[in-house]
C-alpha cells in the first residue's frame, strides 16, 4: 500500500471511527452527568434541609451504595463487553446467554445480601463507623436495603442496551432517571419532609422509570438483545467478572477507605469534617462522569474494533476519547477553583468554618481532575480491549494503595493537608503505571494482539476502488497460505457485495464508503465490513424465492453464490453504519 493510499485509509477510517464516537459518546456524556448530578442533588436538598446532621447521615451510608455499584457495574460492564463482541462475531443467541446469566446472577445476590444487611443492621452500622443508636443513619439505611433490587438493576439494563446499538434509548433511560431523582429529591425530602429516606425514594423512582424504557426496548425487540430463560453460562460469568471488576473494585477500594476516611474525621473534626468530606466527595462524582461517560460510549466500540483486530480504529477511538474528555475535564476544574463559594452556599454550607474546610478541599480537589481522567479513561480502555490486568493495577493503586497511603501520611496533618489525599494518590499511581505498561506490551497494549492475518482496508464506491481492493486482499489470503478455492470465494464475496451496496444505495445518497477487514485464522476466514449507506442487508434478499424473474434471477446470481457459499453471515445496524459478518 503507497503512501497515498495509506492515507486515505486513515482518513476513511477515522470517518468511521468519528461518526460511531459521536453517536454514543454525546448521549453517555449526558446520561453519566445527569446520574452524578442525581447524586449531588441528594446531598444538596439533604444539606438544606436538614444539615450537617443528614449530610453525615448519607456519608455513614455511602459504603452501602459502594457495595453494589461493585457488583453492579463489574458483572454489567464485563458482561456487556462481551455481549458486544459477540455481536460483532455475528454470534446472537451467545450474546443473549450473557446477558441472562448476569441480570439473574445479580437479583440474586441482591436479594440475598439485602436480607442479610436488615437482619444485622446494628452490627452493619457498627461496621461502617456510626453509631446503631442514630436513627437518622439507621433510617437511611435500612431503606436503601429494602430497594436494593430496583436500584442496581440499572447497570445491567443501562450498559447492555448501550452495547446492543441504543445508546440514545439508554442515556433517554439513564437521563430521565437522574432527572426525575433530582426533582423527587427535592420534593420529598424539602417539600414533603421525609429527611434523608427521601434521597432514597427518589432515586427509586427514576429507577422505575429507567427500567421501564430500557426494558420496552428489549420487549419491542428494537436491537439483538432479548429476555430469554436459558442455563447459566458460567463461564461468561467468570469473563464478565474478570473484564469488569477491573474498573468496578474502585468501589470495593472506596468501601474501605471511606470507612477509615469517616473514622480519621470524625477524629478529626467531628460530624463537620464528614460531612465536608460528603460535598467534595459528590463533587467527585460529578467530575468522574466524564470518564465514566467516555467509557459508557467507547466500551461497545472497542470491543468490535477489538474482535475485528483492526487496531486503527482502536488507536482512534482512544485518541478521540482523550482529547473530548480532557476538554471537558478542564472545563471542570476552572469551574471549581472558580465558584467554589458558591457551590458551598448550594450544599447548605454558606459560613464559618464549615465553609471554610469545604472550600479549600474543592479548590485542591480540583488538582486532581485532569490527571484522575487520565487514570480513568486508560483504565477504561484496557479493560475494553481485554487487558484487564493493566485496569486492575491502575484502579488498585489509585483507589487503594496511593489513596490508602497519602490518607495515612496526609491525614497525621488535619483537614488543610487531609485534601491533598486526591491528587497525591492520582498523580502517583500514572507515574507508576505508564512505565509498568511500557514495558510489559506497550502503551498501548496492541503489541501483542496478532494481527498478522488481518488486513483492513476502505473502498469508496467506484467499480475501480472495489477491484483494487479484491486483488490487495486476494494477494494478503494467497501470502497467509490461504487455498486458490477460498481466495476465489473471497474475493467474489467481497466484490458482490459491495456492488450491491453500492448499486442499492449510490441514487439516494453521496459518496459511499465500505471499510473491509479480512481475518485469517487457520483455514477459517472472517470478512467483516462496514458502511455508511442507509439500513440495508445486501445479503438479506431471498434469493429462493418463486416469484423472482428471470432478470432479477440473473441479477442476484452473485448474492446468490455468497449466501450458499459463506459458512454464516450475520447483518446488523451499529453506530449508525451496516455491519455484516462474513464467515467462508
Amino acid at each position: 500500500m503507497t503512501n497515498a493510499q495509506q492515507q486515505l485509509h486513515w482518513t476513511r477510517s477515522r470517518y468511521f471511527v468519528r461518526g460511531a464516537f459521536r453517536r454514543f459518546f454525546i448521549p453517555a456524556l449526558f446520561s453519566s452527568f445527569w446520574m452524578a448530578v442525581a447524586g449531588v442533588a441528594d446531598s444538596v436538598f439533604v444539606g438544606n434541609g436538614i444539615g450537617t446532621e443528614g449530610l453525615a447521615a448519607i456519608g455513614f451510608g455511602q459504603p452501602v451504595y459502594l457495595f453494589y455499584n461493585i457488583l453492579s457495574y463489574g458483572f454489567s460492564i464485563g458482561g456487556s463487553i462481551h455481549y458486544a463482541s459477540k455481536l460483532a462475531e455475528g454470534r446472537e443467541a451467545e450474546g443473549n446467554r450473557i446477558f441472562h446469566t448476569v441480570l439473574r446472577l445479580l437479583l440474586t445476590v441482591y436479594l440475598a445480601t439485602a436480607a442479610l444487611g436488615l437482619l444485622f443492621l446494628p452490627q452493619l452500622m457498627s461496621l461502617l463507623g456510626a453509631d446503631p443508636a442514630d436513627e437518622l443513619t439507621r433510617s437511611y439505611i435500612r431503606t436503601q436495603l429494602i430497594f436494593v433490587p430496583i436500584m442496581f438493576c440499572q447497570g445491567p439494563f443501562y450498559y447492555f442496551v448501550n452495547a446492543d446499538n441504543g445508546p440514545k434509548t439508554a442515556a433517554l433511560a439513564m437521563s430521565a432517571s437522574g432527572i426525575l431523582d433530582t426533582v423527587f429529591s427535592y420534593i420529598f425530602i424539602i417539600q414533603m419532609g421525609l429527611g434523608v429516606r427521601g434521597s432514597v425514594y427518589s432515586t427509586v423512582a427514576g429507577a422505575a422509570v429507567m427500567l421501564s424504557i430500557t426494558g420496552w426496548h428489549i420487549l419491542k425487540r428494537r436491537g439483538s438483545l432479548r429476555f430469554i430463560w436459558a442455563k447459566l453460562d458460567w463461564r461468561g460469568i467468570g469473563l464478565s467478572a474478570r473484564t469488569g471488576f477491573a474498573t468496578s473494585l474502585q468501589y470495593l477500594y472506596q468501601f474501605i477507605t471511606i470507612i477509615l476516611v469517616n473514622r480519621l474525621l470524625v477524629r478529626i473534626g467531628g460530624g463537620l469534617a464528614v460531612a465536608a468530606f460528603d460535598v467534595v466527595y459528590n463533587i467527585s462524582l460529578l467530575c468522574a462522569s466524564v470518564s465514566d461517560g467516555t467509557n459508557m460510549a467507547t466500551e461497545p466500540m472497542l470491543s468490535s474494533y477489538r474482535s475485528e483486530r483492526n487496531l486503527g480504529n482502536v488507536r482512534i477511538t482512544l485518541g478521540l476519547s482523550l482529547l473530548w474528555s480532557g476538554v471537558i475535564s478542564l472545563v471542570f476544574a476552572a469551574a471549581l477553583t472558580l465558584f467554589a463559594p458558591q457551590l458551598c452556599a448550594v450544599f447548605g454550607m454558606g459560613g464559618g468554618v464549615e465553609a471554610s474546610y469545604t472550600q479549600a478541599g474543592i479548590r485542591i480537589f480540583a488538582l486532581s481532575v485532569l490527571p484522575a481522567m487520565v487514570n480513568a479513561v486508560f483504565c477504561g480502555y484496557y479493560q475494553s480491549i481485554l487487558r484487564e490486568w493493566l485496569s486492575y493495577l491502575i484502579t488498585f493503586l489509585r483507589s487503594f494503595v496511593f489513596y490508602l497511603l497519602a490518607l495515612l501520611i496526609l491525614g497525621q496533618g488535619g483537614m488543610s493537608a487531609f485534601w491533598y489525599v486526591f491528587v497525591t494518590a492520582e498523580a502517583l499511581s500514572f507515574l507508576v503505571w505508564v512505565p509498568v505498561a511500557i514495558v510489559r506490551g506497550g502503551f498501548l497494549q496492541l503489541r501483542d494482539i496478532d494481527v498478522s492475518g488481518t488486513k483492513s482496508v476502505v473502498i469508496e464506491q467506484s467499480s475501480q476502488s472495489i477491484s483494487d481492493v479484491v486483488q490487495q486482499i486476494q494477494s494478503f489470503c494467497e501470502e497467509r497460505g490461504t487455498g486458490s478455492k477460498q481466495v476465489m470465494y473471497i474475493g467474489l464475496t467481497i466484490e458482490e457485495v459491495c456492488c450491491v451496496i453500492v448499486e442499492h444505495c449510490k441514487e439516494q445518497m453521496g459518496d459511499i464508503y465500505i471499510q473491509v477487514t479480512v481475518v485469517v485464522e487457520g483455514g477459517d476466514t472472517a470478512l467483516f465490513l462496514r458502511d455508511n449507506a442507509f439500513a440495508y442487508n445486501p445479503l438479506g434478499t431471498n434469493t429462493d424465492a418463486d416469484d423472482l424473474t428471470a432478470e432479477e434471477q440473473a441479477e442476484l446470481l452473485g448474492v446468490r453464490i455468497v449466501q450458499k457459499s459463506a459458512k454464516e453471515f450475520y447483518y446488523r445496524r451499529y453506530s449508525g453504519f451496516n455491519t455484516l459478518v462474513i464467515r467462508l
